[in-house]
């Protein structure tokens, strides 16, 4: 039983001890480092172009415009770009754009829009009393 005590007072003589000599070590200053790959997606994907269009009217058809979203990290410059800018489809030609070229990110989603025209007094081509075609184009992002 007194072996018990002596080992006990010797450990509390060894925390006073340590406790005498305490004292603050610092500050020191650690890096918190944080690496974020960019990144841009379509959120919404464009919508068909579609012209109504009657052979040899006297005005230039004005396509539905087709919506879409891109989203991109914020202050991430990108760049959009359609593959052509005209093409034929049943005997008739036609242009489509870009609403904008591209833009910077915003966290968010941004909409942009491609807008169709096709020229007035073209004939196009039908054997029928009426024609359907379809041409398909590609939207490219770079970023």
């Amino acid at each position: 039983m007194n072996k018990v005590t002596k080992a006990v007072a010797l450990v509390s003589f060894l925390g006073a001890a340590t406790l005498a000599n305490a004292g603050t070590v610092g500050p020191t200053n650690f890096n918190v480092t944080v690496n974020l790959t960019s990144s841009c997606s379509l959120s919404s994907a464009p919508t068909d172009v579609a012209f109504t269009y009657t052979s040899f009217q006297a005005a230039a058809a004005v396509a539905t415009p087709s919506s879409f979203k891109v989203k991109c990290t914020n202050l991430r410059p990108y760049t959009m770009a359609l593959d052509a800018l005209s093409g034929t489809v049943i005997g008739l030609n036609y242009t489509v754009a870009l609403s904008a070229a591209g833009g910077t990110g915003t966290g968010i989603d941004q909409t942009y829009a491609i807008t169709g025209n096709m020229a007035a007094g073209q004939s196009g081509t039908c054997a029928a009393a009426s024609c359907s075609g379809t041409d398909v184009r590609t939207l490219t992002i770079t970023y």
